[in-house]
């Protein structure tokens, strides 16, 4: 699920949020369908999903990009978009 220009935005199952939350506290966003994260690659690798953040996509909670895997198990829902129609993805 790797795209050059892409944006992705993830949903994850409640059990996911619970498991992971104060692991991905950092990444995590709010907006009109609750919380998501949004990242500038996803790539699925079994039984893993690879997730890419940059500082500008979580208001710069963090100093540099930064990638976190978590179980695909806990993926609910993907939206990808290009990034010069983020909005588009409905998340933000």
């Amino acid at each position: 699920m790797v795209a050059a220009n892409n944006r992705f935005g993830v949903l994850l199952f409640d059990e996911g949020w619970h498991e992971l939350g104060e692991a991905l506290e950092p990444y995590v966003q709010h907006g009109p369908i609750g919380k998501y994260l949004y990242c500038r690659k996803l790539e699925v690798t079994g039984a893993l999903a690879e997730l890419t953040f940059t500082p500008e996509q979580v208001g710069h909670r963090i100093d540099e990009e930064m990638t976190v895997w978590i179980p695909t198990s806990f993926i609910k829902f993907v939206a990808t978009s290009s990034k010069s129609n983020e909005r588009g993805l409905g998340f933000v």
